[in-house]
């Protein structure tokens, strides 16, 4: 039979078990039918098929961004973004919001997303008494570039319920003054925050429609959505814009929680566990937060932080507490992950990860941790033993590595998702981006694994940095191997899914500093071309 779609005359990056090179790459359908020589893949050529004449690009399995959150990497693109050009100063926020705030009606959310404290001017979060200035009469939400930190005005914290007597929750804070609540909210406490400031299901399906066009031009196939998708208006948000047709990537999303009290934890009632759906939209793991960001910093360490010595970041639960939830969400058939990326909350997740396996003993589970993020030594073996599959982020360190070294030291630092100790052991660690925290494509996710290279221009732990084949692996097949897909996409082999991306270079011959301007030249989904550069 004829091929539907021929790929002829290129470096064909298999990712298969020997990381083979060949030449060219046949699909029928939806699945790759051959692999080989160009000689012999003209053969399957008919009278229909669409030919692509390499010249020696690279041809490479679709990438899968195995931590991400798809609505928010869509609402930040139609936010303020505060990592433009010129916005380096909260009176330039400001200057924003006022000029937005004259065209709304009154009432309207005004968003703003990706500033980072620690890079402004003043070097300081904004607070409500900043935004009051300029829009008193709209709500105002602004999220740090972390995630973990949200700024609001005096009507945003009415919309939540927040007065200065609110107390500081369990795992969260608010920065005060004199008593009075300065609307900058951490961790759990803007917990009520996002959700006054939710989306309508219309701006939900808008923006995961955003999404899907941004990753599919970054040669992006797959995508594991860590930011709650079930439970809340985004999960039908996401089955509409399948429906309909307008979403091409699929998704693997998780139920995420980070209270007893959150949505999501109905799901462990539901009668359902991980795997539930289809190709294209499938129930992932039970993801439970567990501590701050990298970069607030508000990560849980087990010694203080260099930059602060009365500070060690913020833990959600108690040992006993985070044992009982991922003992139930494991014993119900769920994968499980947790968000853990300080060394404290890294070493109480393997503990309540290994109670869960001792008392309910279940086979290939494959529990993740995202971010596993200072993972010294002695946690990289407990990681290594217990089967682990670490989700990280090599992209953080361009942005945030200086901050690293500063809030917890060179020791620590050079630590930092540790990727190459971790492969080194058998572990299957997976690449990602945490997009919007960091841009979305993987190829700049796979320069930053060659280089660990910060803004400033240090590096973060050289003995760590990767070869580009081995960063390519974390970003296909160790991907599809967290959300139990290896045998059907994450490398370019016969009878796997025809999800490809052609670069416009040879992705092994271009130097490290080029990666993450090289171009996408197409992308493949299922045997179908759904971008054209």
């Amino acid at each position: 039979m004829p091929a539907d779609l021929i790929f002829l005359g290129g470096r064909v990056h298999t990712v298969n078990r020997a990381n083979e090179i060949a030449q060219a790459v046949a699909v029928t359908g939806d699945r790759i039918v051959a692999v080989g020589r160009d000689d012999d893949i003209k053969k399957l050529k008919g009278r229909k098929t669409r030919v692509v004449e390499l010249k020696k690009r690279a041809l490479l399995p679709g990438f899968i961004d195995a931590h991400c959150h798809l609505a928010s990497l869509g609402m930040a693109m139609v936010s303020i973004d505060c990592k433009a050009p010129g916005m380096q100063s909260i009176e330039a926020l400001k200057k924003a919001v006022y000029e937005i705030a004259q065209t709304l009606p009154a009432g309207k959310w005004i968003r703003g997303r990706g500033y980072d404290h620690s890079r402004l001017e003043e070097r300081r979060h904004p607070n409500r008494i900043d935004w009051d200035e300029v829009a008193p009469h709209h709500p105002v939400i602004f999220t740090r570039t972390c995630g973990h930190i949200a700024s609001v005005n005096t009507e945003a914290l009415k919309r939540a319920g927040i007065t200065d007597a609110t107390p500081d929750p369990p795992g969260g804070k608010f920065d005060r003054d004199a008593g009075r609540n300065l609307g900058v909210a951490y961790e759990t406490a803007q917990t009520p925050l996002q959700f006054a400031a939710m989306p309508t299901p219309e701006e939900y399906r808008e923006a995961l429609v955003r999404a899907d066009h941004a990753y599919i031009a970054a040669g992006c196939t797959s995508v594991h959505d860590a930011g709650g998708l079930i439970g809340l208006p985004a999960f039908s948000a996401c089955q509409d814009v399948f429906d309909q047709s307008r979403m091409r990537l699929r998704v693997y999303a998780f139920a995420t929680v980070n209270s007893r009290q959150h949505p999501a934890m109905g799901v462990l009632s539901a009668g359902v566990r991980t795997g539930l759906g289809d190709g294209h939209l499938r129930l992932g793991a039970f993801k439970v937060m567990t501590d701050g960001s990298s970069s607030g910093p508000t990560a849980a360490t087990r010694e203080p932080y260099a930059c602060d010595r009365n500070d060690s970041g913020i833990l959600y639960w108690s040992q006993e507490d985070l044992d009982d939830l991922l003992g139930t969400a494991h014993q119900r058939g769920f994968q499980c992950t947790v968000h853990a990326v300080g060394d404290k909350a890294i070493d109480q997740t393997l503990t309540a990860m290994a109670r869960a396996q001792q008392a309910h003993p279940r086979t290939g589970v494959r529990h993740r941790i995202e971010h596993c993020g200072i993972c010294p030594p002695d946690l990289q073996a407990r990681v290594a033993r217990l089967g682990i599959v670490p989700a990280m982020q090599p992209a953080f360190f361009w942005e945030f590595g200086d901050g690293y070294i500063r809030n917890y030291g060179r020791r620590r630092a050079d630590v930092m998702f540790p990727a190459k100790a971790l492969l080194a052991q058998g572990v299957r660690v997976a690449g990602s981006s945490d997009a919007p925290v960091t841009h979305y494509a993987p190829l700049f996710g796979i320069e930053q694994a060659l280089t660990r290279r910060t803004m400033d221009g240090d590096v973060c732990g050289p003995d760590e940095a990767l070869d580009v084949t081995t960063a390519i692996r974390m970003h296909t097949l160790n991907g599809a191997y967290a959300s139990f897909d290896e045998n059907v996409k994450g490398s370019l082999e016969v009878g796997k899914l025809a999800d490809v991306c052609v670069l416009s270079e040879d992705v092994a011959r271009v130097p490290a500093k080029r990666l993450r301007h090289l171009p996408v030249a197409m992308t493949v989904l299922g045997g179908e071309v759904v971008f054209e550069g």
